[in-house]
């Protein structure tokens, strides 16, 4: 079976499975998606690797993986936004690389879209195997992903297997986020530290300095 395409001019379809599957992520970028369906990809599994100084963790990829699936996101967007998304998804410095793939729907059948899978595999784990620390998400990007399964609801089974996902802790970019909406919504705090004490700034004079060397090396 061929997998259809909604074709429209200056536009292309793209597959979200990680962090993009929330549409405010998509948007605080200048991009502009418009929601097709959430769609599932066969014969791949969800994964995480390549740690990200940005969310404190590593990032999402797909892995082949037989009888396998994730879910996600098919976004409508539109040409001009396209050098924005591999640049976003680092694929100039060979972070992730662009790979066309079929994804399932529920009611529409398939649809060929554009996604982002990592240039490096993790290496190969049964079910039942111990997933390694270094491939915990944070927990802002765990976070992240669950918020946009719930808001755009996928199926329940697949929501609780985000929620029960093992993570590092780390707020990463959750916490730098609130950080700056918070200051630049509310004026700076002028407000005396404690235990500080105000003095006024140093001031280095070089002409007096270098005259003080050269009399000590005479």
């Amino acid at each position: 079976m061929n997998a259809p395409a909604i074709k429209e001019p200056d536009s292309f379809l793209y597959f979200a499975y990680g962090a993009n599957i929330l549409p405010y992520r998509m948007r605080m970028y200048n991009l502009s998606p418009e929601f097709v369906s959430i769609a599932r990809i066969e014969n791949y599994r969800l994964d995480f690797i390549k740690y990200s100084k940005y969310w404190g963790g590593p990032t999402a990829t797909l892995v082949p993986t037989a009888n396998a699936h994730a879910w996600g996101i098919i976004w409508r967007m539109k040409i001009s936004d396209r050098d924005s998304l591999d640049g976003l998804k680092e694929v100039e410095v060979k972070k992730y690389y662009v790979k066309i793939v079929e994804v399932l729907t529920p009611y529409m059948g398939y649809f060929r879209c554009r996604t982002y899978i990592q240039k490096v595999n993790p290496l190969p784990r049964g079910d039942k195997d111990t997933i390694p620390v270094e491939q915990w998400p944070s927990w802002s990007y765990q976070r992240i992903m669950l918020l946009g399964a719930i808001v755009n609801e996928l199926p329940e089974y697949y929501i609780s297997f985000l929620r029960k996902l093992k993570h590092n802790d780390d707020e990463g970019c959750v916490r730098t986020d609130c950080l700056l909406v918070r200051y630049s919504r509310e004026p700076p705090c002028e407000c005396r530290v404690p235990g500080r004490i105000p003095r006024l700034p140093l001031k280095l004079d070089l002409k007096t300095r270098n005259v003080r060397v050269q009399a000590q090396t005479r």
